[in-house]
């Protein structure tokens, strides 16, 4: 009975992990999230899945190319698939 509880502590200790490596935490988090549930899940699990919820996913703007039409996100002086300048200058101080 003890393996059948270790067997599905560590199955959600996994997807603890997987899904915080998802959600742009980095590894070393990741693994501190994945150890905290699985050797005291009642406690972290619930504050993972509170934290999760609260964690805003990030909207990807992408803008299509004027010279190839593929699409691409931030700003960058010249598009990553054909390599057409597509930045302009910029005149903000800096």
């Amino acid at each position: 009975m003890r393996f059948i509880g270790l067997l599905i502590a560590a199955g959600v200790a996994v997807w603890v992990y997987t899904d915080a490596k998802k959600r742009g935490y980095k590894t070393l988090a990741a693994t501190g999230w994945m150890m905290g549930v699985f050797l005291l899940m009642i406690v972290f699990l619930p504050i993972y899945l509170i934290m999760r919820t609260r964690q805003t996913k990030q909207v990807e703007i992408l803008t299509p190319c004027k010279y190839c039409g593929k699409y691409y996100e931030g700003t960058p002086l010249y598009c990553p698939n054909c390599g057409h300048k597509v930045g302009g200058y910029s005149f903000k101080e800096e």
